[in-house]
This record gives structure tokens, C-alpha cells and sequence, in this order.
């Protein structure tokens, strides 16, 4: 099972697509979505050739286990893969992105999110 995963996730290219994803939200965040805080936790002296980035986990959802139960969490309604790429900068963990994918390979939701 673990092979097949990791075939799909080459065959669909999510690594490229989860680090392209990365890139996009990181730059966003750091010009455009909150220049301040990108400052308060980079620094005013920020080095982008600091920043390490790589996928470190893809992991496959059931969505809903039993679809008779109801539950509060969010539900898609069909299975996905999630990829994980930690945000480490200086050597220190300050959160992690994450790419959601239909089983197809495509992406349709991410999170950026900072601890």
C-alpha cells in the first residue's frame, strides 16, 4: 500500500506541484497578505537561502469512515492525499504548508500555516 502511494504521488507529480504551492503562498504571505507579521517572524534581515523546504510526508485520507455517522470536523465528501512540507527557517520549525489533492492528482485546497 505505502508503494502504491508513493507511485501515485510521483506519477502525479506532487512534490513539484506541493513545493510550486508553497512558493506561491509564501510569497503572497511575505508581499502582499501580512508584510508585518512576515517581519515579526523572518526578521527584517530575512534569508531566503535560510529557508529549508522540502515535502517530508504525504499521507491518504477516508474522508468519512462511516458515512451513517455524522461528524463536526470538515468533511469533503470523497477521499484526498495531503502533502506536508515543514516550514523551517534557521534550523527552527515555525509551522508547515500543507497541499490537499483528489485522488486524481489535482490540487484543491492548501494551508499555510505558521505556529
Amino acid at each position: 500500500m505505502v508503494n502504491e502511494l508513493r507511485q501515485w504521488a510521483i506519477e502525479h507529480e506532487i512534490e513539484k506541484k506541493s513545493i510550486d504551492g508553497f512558493w506561491y503562498c509564501f510569497y503572497n504571505y511575505k508581499n502582499d497578505d501580512h508584510p508585518e507579521e512576515f517581519r515579526e517572524v523572518f526578521g527584517d534581515d530575512f534569508d531566503e537561502n535560510q529557508l529549508n523546504i522540502q515535502l517530508k510526508n504525504v499521507a491518504l485520507f477516508i474522508d468519512s469512515w462511516d458515512e451513517a455517522k455524522e461528524y463536526k470536523a470538515i468533511s469533503y465528501g470523497f477521499d484526498y492525499a495531503v502533502s506536508y512540507i515543514p516550514i523551517e527557517y534557521k534550523n527552527q520549525k515555525l509551522g508547515v504548508y500543507r497541499m490537499l489533492f483528489t485522488l486524481d492528482g489535482e490540487p484543491f485546497d492548501d494551508f499555510f500555516v505558521l505556529d
